[in-house]
């Protein structure tokens, strides 16, 4: 007989009876498929959606993840069960429209809710064929590594898991591969400069590779013009006698002893290299309780292991999924789309911008400012660090045919600001730069490289063009993404650039966070480089 014995589905989440105190893991299934997992719901259930002749110390309830929440319209059958068991309560919810729930991507791939709480998808659901592309490209992959590396390569975190778990399957809730590799080296730099060159060689090899922070390589791989799977590469050292596994494991270990010569695992009928002692290293990455299946695992990485990690090797990845996501996985015919027309702030730099002064938009997006200020005469360059807002950007453009350059760009790469600075001031062309809804999205490293990039392009009559929330009031922006003028000032003079104006005005606006759109003040920033 279940624990659970009803469900009251709402809009704001979900509240559930309980026979018992057992607590555990729940999965919730809409329309019969598993899409969020979790533990410890809480015992507040507000007055009002508490049923009748139900005990209320019998009740729990747990909100629904704010991402999925914004995806619920429709009329569907919840069923929440503790996690592994086949039967619980259910009920059907109805939000908004008629019509059946579609949690799908725009390429009508069905969604989940991940361990990082956002919106993806789950192999379990994956179509025939993609698990053993996604292999075909791991065990290429790490055929290029090893022949740079030799026999240190092994799979690691969801893929080693399932290999020893799940009795050589994949992990039915994972999404991804996992490759990890012993360095040599004992110090980050060293450690980094070899990420650097083994990026190189991966690229020169034919992959699409992401960097997503100094230490670690995403290999992405389409399927039929569509991204099909990818393959995280890791590094991992030892140091002053402390194993270190990007991003997630620090922990003492006199020497490579559990990790080398690597032993075979059957990862769906394919041999592949583990670590000498699987287990020791599944400790490390999912604790003590990693032989017990838990879908709602989330990563505690503890504050010191992070910290180092963090100022080693950064993070080239900050909200870049959550940007994508407005993209990747919208619902099909829903995506957000960029428009015709100037917005108003493009519309003010393009008045503002001398004739024959060429435009760098920092931050692009869908590309519709760039668009159009192309179809009005302007010669654009346009930067984004996301891929698929770079691909709507370039399909927009052939639509209106227009031509204009789309590039990646990632404002935390110091390496790849400065080369694309150095690149277009060796142009004769004078370059104005603005970038729209920007500074609020960039972390500090970020916006200096931002004022670096500006201080190698601007010359007497040119300028830089942002903008920034005035209302710090605004809960699309994190609090620590709030700023305040006198700090971006001071950061813009750090790199010779100077306020030249700061305009208060009142735009509508969106976050990835903060779909509704809704009227807040900004102040539009005008900055030039100082004078000597």
């Amino acid at each position: 007989m279940s624990a659970l014995r009803s469900v009251w589905p709402n809009a704001t989440g979900l509240v559930f009876e309980v026979a018992d105190d057992r607590g555990g893991t729940f999965d919730v299934d809409l329309d019969g498929r598993r899409v969020w997992s979790f533990k410890n719901p809480g015992t507040g259930v507000p007055p009002e959606w508490q049923p009748a002749g139900v005990p209320v110390e019998r009740l729990r309830f747990q909100p629904w993840p704010e991402r999925l929440r914004q995806r619920l319209t429709g009329s569907f059958r919840v069923r929440i069960r503790h996690s592994g068991a086949a039967e619980g309560p259910e009920a059907v919810l109805r939000i908004g429209a008629d019509g059946p729930l579609r949690l799908v991507d725009r390429h009508d791939r069905p969604l989940v809710v991940n361990k990082w709480d956002r919106l993806g998808r789950a192999l379990v659901d994956a179509p025939a064929g993609q698990v053993d592309r996604m292999l075909d490209s791991l065990d290429a992959i790490r055929a290029v590594v090893e022949a740079q590396l030799g026999p240190v390569v092994t799979i690691t975190c969801g893929t080693l898991l399932g290999a020893v778990r799940e009795n050589g399957h994949v992990l039915p809730h994972d999404d991804d591969a996992d490759l990890a590799y012993l360095s040599r080296w004992q110090h980050p730099a060293d450690v980094a400069r070899e990420s650097f060159r083994l990026g190189r060689v991966l690229r020169a090899a034919g992959f699409e590779v992401l960097r997503l922070s100094v230490g670690h390589l995403q290999v992405v791989v389409e399927h039929e013009g569509v991204t099909d799977h990818y393959v995280d590469v890791f590094p991992s050292f030892l140091m002053d006698g402390w194993y270190h596994h990007y991003f997630m494991v620090r922990t003492p270990l006199a020497d490579a002893t559990p990790l080398l010569p690597t032993t075979p695992l059957t990862v769906e009928g394919r041999t592949e290299p583990a670590p000498a002692q699987p287990e020791f290293l599944l400790e490390q990455v999912y604790g003590p309780g990693w032989r017990s299946p838990d879908p709602s695992f989330a990563f505690e990485i503890p504050p010191s292991t992070g910290q180092r990690f963090y100022g080693w090797f950064a993070d080239y990845n900050v909200e870049r999924e959550s940007w994508e996501a407005l993209v990747e996985l919208a619902a099909p015919g829903e995506m957000t789309g960029a428009g015709v027309g100037l917005s108003a702030f493009a519309r003010d730099v393009h008045a503002r911008t001398p004739e024959g002064s060429a435009l760098l938009e920092l931050g692009s997006g869908l590309g519709a400012d760039a668009v159009a200020l192309v179809e009005a005469g302007r010669t654009v360059r346009a930067v984004d660090f996301s891929r698929y807002m770079l691909r709507a950007a370039r399909e927009l453009a052939a639509e209106r045919g227009v031509d204009v350059p789309f590039t990646a760009l990632n404002l935390l790469d110091t390496g790849a600001v400065v080369r694309l600075g150095a690149e277009l001031a060796a142009r004769p062309e004078q370059w104005t730069v603005f970038g729209r809804r920007l500074l609020n999205a960039l972390e500090d490293r970020g916006r200096d490289n931002l004022f670096r990039l500006c201080s190698m392009l601007l010359r007497d009559g040119t300028a830089a063009h942002f903008d920034v929330v005035a209302d710090h009031g605004y809960a699309g922006i994190a609090p620590h993404r709030h700023l305040t003028l006198p700090q971006v000032v001071a950061e813009a003079e750090a790199r010779g650039l100077v306020l030249d104006e700061a305009t208060p005005c009142t735009e509508p606006m969106t976050w990835f966070d903060a779909p509704d759109e809704e009227l807040v003040p900004l102040s539009r920033l005008t900055f030039r480089r100082r004078r000597r």
